[in-house]
């Protein structure tokens, strides 16, 4: 391995919190699939979810599944962006990492060879747990083929070395031979796409996975509005379609969700609303477009213009999901001769950002406090975590990629690894496993996890210690299972894990969550965690409860049974009240 990769891979070891001993094939299969799934994810993910490699892997060292934008993990999740979104946009991606410099013709069918096997109904090839899972996903996904709106899932395959690619005739050939054998499966969108990985390729994808997010755009027609406080620059104006979808898109051509974060609702599919502006889209009155829509609003941190092309360094559509969605599903049928008005804000402060979402969503059916919620709170929620420094820091990330240019090593204080980063639907999973038993939903899409919850969770009157300890209890947790120091059988009951964590340090019973005495209480469990001798007696304890709770039975499935935490509870009381005896 030439030393520029293998700096890399060493960073990429620090930043994720590996441990040393861990295997060097191990830890480049890790690598790989970061680099590759990065490229076709802008959001962040664990990298453990996707690796399959190991005995009976088919040949497959990662499987990485897209359902609508979103890297998914589960069949609820699933479920939940069909019912949300009323169709289903799946993507398929396999990869094999090689250490090696050679592009092998026959490593590269055998390869091809296992996703046939994975595909092939009739197949009785051994598949370990990690690839029989993804499978299922997979079946699942087929089996909503209705939903395919915009046609069979896509498959793109990526073989990695660490060699150089020579553009080989032969292995074109070989590799053409092979993806004809799966195209005729009829069961994939296109041909599907091979691409191969060199050294060279590898070291750009980690680097773009770790660069500031920024887009580059054509904005002619427009004007600038007047300076005002907090705001950098403004502008008004309208864009063609193609130049906002440019926007929007990434250059695979897949929408960047990470884009509409900090909007209050997700897509919402074929709602009489949607359905209308889809209308307008294939109508003779398309033109009138830019006349009959609100537009969208983007706010940039940073913004550098040359002439007509700007440059939006860190920015989110805070207005304009439903829009920018309806857009890119209908892309192919609609010309430059629809026009998008759009207000450009550059600004990085998040009070102002916190008004500008507070206003322009107030034009859709969100309620007021719904809206203050996912902003006020928010703002105040990362401000507390701010103010935790040194080992026990963490990092809200409550814009899309706010962090995504800054790493670093848990032993320093002022650097991070990518576990001590919380996005938004990390605390609500946490949250709501820990405070609110809702453990056995937590593999559900988080939006809809959210949406069930409604005024159970960013509730103002909320202590924000109860989110840092609920999302520092699952760091924990998370970096004991990389650093083998939990067993691996725990990782389907992590979420289940926080909720008996919580009732074994501070009680079963917890007061109101807006009361001091809750406060109180969860400073009580902060306390025994940042304490490492404590917090390693506590988890131990914590296993133990759930052994007795599951009877040693560590089926995946079982992590959605919603009897568990009660079990749990009533070992926990027992226990308790026989040390009073």
């Amino acid at each position: 391995m030439d030393i520029v990769t293998q700096n890399l891979v060493n960073s990429f070891k620090q930043e994720q919190g590996f441990p040393e001993n861990i295997p060097d094939s191990t830890l480049f299969e890790h690598f790989v699939n970061y680099c590759v799934v990065s490229k076709e994810y802008s959001e962040e993910f664990q990298v453990e979810d996707i690796c399959v490699a190991g005995s009976n892997d088919l040949q497959l060292d990662g499987v990485a599944i897209i359902v609508n934008g979103v890297l998914i993990n589960t069949i609820e999740e699933i479920d939940d962006l069909a019912n949300t979104n009323r169709y289903i946009d799946a993507e398929f991606i396999f990869i094999q990492a090689k250490a090696s410099k050679n592009f092998d013709g026959a490593d590269i069918s055998n390869m091809f060879f296992g996703i046939q096997e994975l595909f092939n109904p009739l197949s009785k090839a051994p598949r370990n747990d990690f690839l029989a899972e993804k499978e299922s996903l997979i079946k699942h996904i087929y089996d909503k083929s209705p939903l395919f709106r915009h046609g069979n899932p896509q498959l793109k395959i990526y073989y990695t070395t660490t060699g150089k690619w020579q553009e080989d005739d032969n292995l074109k050939a070989r590799i053409n031979r092979e993806g004809s054998l799966l195209e005729e499966l009829n069961i994939f969108r296109t041909f599907p796409i091979f691409e191969p990985v060199d050294a060279k390729r590898l070291q750009q994808f980690f680097s773009q996975a770790k660069n500031s997010f920024s887009k580059t755009i054509m904005f002619s027609k427009r004007v600038t509005l007047p300076a005002m406080k907090e705001v950098k620059e403004s502008y008004l104006g309208y864009l063609p379609v193609s130049i906002y979808l440019d926007l929007i898109t990434d250059e695979n051509g897949k929408l960047l969700r990470g884009l509409f974060y900090d909007n209050v609702r997700d897509f919402q599919g074929d709602n009489p609303v949607n359905k209308e502006i889809e209308q307008t889209l294939v109508s003779e009155e398309k033109e009138a477009f830019i006349l009959l829509n609100n537009g969208v609003t983007v706010v940039a941190d940073d913004l550098s213009v040359t002439g007509d092309n700007f440059k939006l360094t860190s920015f989110q559509i805070v207005n304009g999901c439903q829009t920018s969605h309806i857009l890119f599903n209908n892309q192919k049928i609609i010309s430059d001769s629809v026009h998008i008005p759009i207000k450009l804000i550059v600004s990085s402060e998040n009070v102002l950002k916190n008004r500008i979402t507070k206003a322009t969503n107030r034009q859709t059916a969100v309620k007021l406090e719904e809206l203050s919620a996912l902003t006020d709170f928010q703002k105040n929620l990362e401000q507390y975590y701010n103010a935790i420094e040194g080992e026990h820091r963490l990092y809200y990330e409550r814009r899309s990629q706010q962090y995504r240019s800054l790493s670093g090593s848990e032993s320093s204080p002022d650097e991070k690894m990518k576990i001590q980063i919380i996005p938004v639907s990390t605390q609500i999973r946490a949250f709501a496993s820990m405070f609110l038993n809702r453990a056995p939903q937590a593999s559900r899409y988080y939006n809809n996890l959210l949406n069930d919850l409604e005024n159970q969770i960013f509730v103002n009157g909320h202590c924000p210690i109860a989110y840092y300890v609920s999302a520092y209890a699952l760091f924990r947790i998370e970096s004991a299972l990389r650093k083998k120091q939990l067993n691996n059988r725990y990782k389907a009951f992590k979420y289940h894990l926080l909720g008996i964590l919580r009732m074994e340090i501070a009680g079963t019973a917890f007061p109101i969550m807006t009361s001091n005495k809750f406060e109180k209480y969860c400073a009580t469990i902060r306390d025994e965690l940042w304490d490492e001798k404590k917090r390693t007696l506590a988890l131990e304890r914590a296993c133990k409860v759930l052994d007795k709770a599951l009877k040693n039975g560590y089926d995946r499935d079982r992590a959605k049974d919603s009897t568990l935490q009660d079990r749990a509870k009533k070992i926990i009381q027992a226990k308790q009240s026989k040390s009073k005896n």
